[in-house]
């Protein structure tokens, strides 16, 4: 668990529906060779993981952990909306970059929706090195971002979006605060704001531990509702988070 946050370190926006990423540095996709790979759908009960007869390994293990991540995020939000999903792995480096995009290739995966409707797409190259728990965690969260896409504003912010699908993810695992978001310091004075510079990686923890500051005081359920009322709305104002009591939080918690 020590690795946990250097390898799902969080992500930028695309249209808010992201999710996390494996290792921060970008990586040089090598091409591969899918001539002799077939395409692969494995059914479950909440879903689909469709893959090339090349991934069998990592479909496999998506799949028998999906039942139990969208139960895991069903069971915590406690709202309407289908509960399944449908995983894709693409066979090659450049069906990945069809599906996500150049900007995003690099990340482990991301929840999207397009004409064939809300899918998680996993790099396998990303993905693949993962440990159980780690990928039932990518899973969790991209779950969550595609349970709760109809409900969010396209402008709620990132530390309300990402913040809240990392704190599902977490949800019931036992992890202290700083086990969970090692780059957390009390110093903290606004909002994140930084999603899309050096300064994500402390950005996403900081959304991640408003969550955890929400929870302390309104419970779980509480932390739920805060989501589903602000996340809907056009504009959510700053002062929507008592930054005093989130730093007086940090301080209690970490030091």
């Amino acid at each position: 668990m020590k690795h946990l946050r250097t390898l799902l370190a969080v992500t930028v926006a695309m249209t808010f529906l992201l999710g996390l990423t494996v290792a921060m540095r970008p990586v040089e996709l090598q091409p591969t060779e899918t001539r002799h790979c077939k395409e692969a759908v494995q059914t479950v009960a909440a879903g689909t993981v469709t893959s090339s007869t090349c991934d069998g390994e990592l479909a496999a293990r998506v799949s028998r952990l999906l039942d139990g991540s969208v139960h895991d995020v069903a069971d915590i939000l406690d709202i309407s909306w289908a509960k399944r999903v449908d995983v894709v792995v693409p066979a090659s480096d450049a069906e990945l970059v069809s599906l996500v995009g150049p900007a995003f290739a690099d990340m482990a995966g991301i929840a999207i929706r397009d004409g064939a409707g809300q899918r998680v797409v996993l790099n396998r190259t990303r993905a693949a090195p993962l440990s159980e728990i780690e990928l039932r965690l990518l899973l969790r969260h991209e779950i969550t971002h595609v349970a709760t896409r109809d409900l969010t504003s396209d402008s709620a912010p990132l530390w309300l979006v990402e913040g809240f699908a990392d704190w599902v993810a977490f949800h019931g695992l036992g992890l202290s605060l700083r086990q969970a978001a090692p780059l957390l310091t009390a110093d903290v004075s606004a909002l994140p704001a930084d999603f899309g510079g050096p300064g994500r990686d402390l950005a996403y923890q900081q959304a991640y531990s408003i969550m955890v500051y929400l929870e302390s005081g309104l419970g779980e359920r509480g932390v739920v509702d805060f989501f589903l009322k602000h996340a809907s709305m056009s504009v959510v104002e700053p002062g929507t988070v008592d930054v005093t009591g989130w730093r007086e939080f940090l301080r209690s918690s970490i030091g």
